[in-house]
């Protein structure tokens, strides 16, 4: 452990200024493209015929093909070299991304205009965005970067990216942009300096990495999945309580914003403590969502929604990193928790809310998130680390 820390302090010494920014700009400029894409997702399914299960299947499709690409390449940073991964998997989402704009019916040349081509594209862009994450998460802390600067940028993509497709009157642009971001991601990932980084034995199934932090995925993932039952649905949602597009874009910006804004101040917390907090205030949030009746009530909700996030995935960031040599494995995993989580809850939410309605998915939000507190709870009294 002793001559990994130094690695990281000599590559910190080394790369100052514009070229430690360079990860931070990748990481921006990738959430622009993922947010402005998937932002208005479920309205282009239910303008191309989509009921609420079908709307679910499509963004579970995306959630499979993250999931995978999170999984195996995640691993592979560890083993083979993370830059090649990292400028293999913005190559390829900026392709991929560009292949949606097909699939709106206003753009000049249509031709994947019915629901399940719309998931075909969706899981290529899943695949492909899944790829280069883990990778870029290992390098920035291995260059004794902050993780939670690193994911405010993150935030802040999110934020530029929804409030931006908001603005569109054709998803088609939001495709368009998307692609746009990760291509210009991908000239910045040519120019990024080398760190020495180990070359890990890692087995395909890392079982003794998943069992000693089972309870920090788990609870991860609950809290998640609850959390995509509600995104599934969730700009039909605000827009059956008054809104249109500009200011469903704006409510989803509220939260990534205070998202950048709080993220950087985490990492000197204790990992644990962060992720108690956070489990609470999303338990908190999902209920408080249930007695909305107009869309302003949503703005100080997303307030609460950005804390609750920002603690829940820097505490558990952070809680791997400084407990795994596995720095790529152990985040591509959490990264694979939220792909799975995307799987399940966007099935979930699907199903629920076209059984019931809307609040429900809401519902299914907090308990789920109970029992990622307590599965926490349990685990962390077994491993006192």
């Amino acid at each position: 452990m002793r001559i990994f820390f130094d690695q990281r302090v000599g590559y910190a010494t080394q790369n100052k200024g514009f070229a430690g920014l360079k990860p931070n700009l990748i990481m921006l400029l990738s959430n622009i493209a993922l947010s402005a894409s998937l932002l208005f997702i479920p309205n282009l399914a239910q303008d191309l015929g989509a009921n609420g299960a079908e709307i679910g299947i499509i963004g579970a499709v995306y959630g499979v093909a993250a999931f995978s690409a999170s999984y195996l390449f995640g691993r592979a940073s560890d083993v083979y070299n993370r830059k090649f991964i990292i400028r293999i998997g913005l190559l390829a989402a900026a392709i991929s991304f560009f292949l949606q704009v097909f699939t709106d019916p206003s753009f000049i040349f249509p031709v994947w205009t019915n629901p399940w081509l719309l998931a075909f594209a969706r899981g290529l862009a899943g695949f492909s965005l899944g790829i280069f994450p883990p990778a870029l998460m290992a390098f920035v802390y291995e260059s004794a970067s902050p993780l939670g600067r690193y994911t405010s940028f993150g935030a802040l993509g999110w934020s530029i990216g929804t409030f931006v497709a908001g603005l569109f009157a054709f998803y088609w642009n939001a495709f368009a942009l998307s692609s746009v971001c990760l291509l210009l991601a991908f000239f910045i990932s040519l120019t990024m300096g080398e760190i020495s980084s180990p070359h890990l034995s890692v087995p395909f199934f890392p079982k003794e990495v998943f069992k000693k932090n089972w309870h920090v995925y788990f609870s991860f993932l609950l809290r998640h999945t609850g959390a995509n039952c509600i995104w599934v649905i969730y700009p039909l949602f605000i827009a059956s309580i008054g809104a249109d597009k500009f200011w469903i874009g704006l409510i989803y910006t509220v939260n990534t914003t205070v998202q950048f804004l709080v993220m950087p101040f985490l990492d000197r917390f204790k990992d644990k403590i962060l992720i108690y907090t956070g489990l609470t205030l999303s338990f908190l949030t999902f209920l408080s969502f249930t007695f909305t009746q107009h869309f302003m009530q949503l703005f100080p909700l997303q307030v609460l929604l950005a804390c609750s996030w920002s603690l829940t995935y820097v505490g558990s960031l952070l809680y791997l990193m400084r407990r795994n040599d596995e720095k790529a494995t152990v985040s591509g995993l959490l990264s694979s928790m939220v792909s799975l989580a995307m799987v399940g809850g966007s099935l979930l939410g699907g199903v629920v809310s076209q059984m019931f309605d809307y609040r429900a998915t809401m519902y299914v939000a907090a308990g789920l998130t109970v029992i990622g507190y307590i599965l926490f709870k349990v685990g962390s009294m077994k491993n006192t680390v």
